[in-house]
């Protein structure tokens, strides 16, 4: 693979085109009017073009988890006061999207989206 292998329960993946760390939403706001956020976040891989064997293999790993839920992911760490952004980190206990995929153009997937979900970032 290349930069920082990408992993699903230790399968790895292609590198997305573009990883994000998706913003929280408000769960309610304080008495002093400040928000309160969930302690958990999620994540975008997105890929403009892809396989069919590697859009096999998010498929699978959704399959594989389906039933049981969680799963640990290696993504990029969330930065945090260490100044350690971009180093990769496995975070356990996550829950995957459905990958969702657009239009095919010349026999390959494009626009794929996966979101994760329930990541503990501390």
């Amino acid at each position: 693979m290349a930069w920082g292998d990408y992993q699903i329960n230790a399968n790895q993946i292609l590198v997305p085109t573009q990883f994000r760390w998706m913003p929280r939403r408000a769960l309610d706001v304080q008495g002093d009017n400040r928000p309160i956020y969930p302690a958990v976040r999620s994540a975008e891989l997105k890929w403009r073009l892809m396989s069919n064997e590697e859009w096999s293999v998010l498929q699978d790993n959704f399959r594989s988890i389906e039933a049981s839920g969680t799963s640990v992911v290696r993504i990029p760490e969330f930065p945090t006061a260490t100044g350690q952004a971009y180093a990769f980190r496995e975070y356990s206990g996550t829950t995957l999207a459905e990958p969702t995929i657009g239009p095919y153009f010349e026999a390959h997937p494009k626009s794929v989206v996966l979101v994760i979900h329930n990541i503990i970032v501390e």
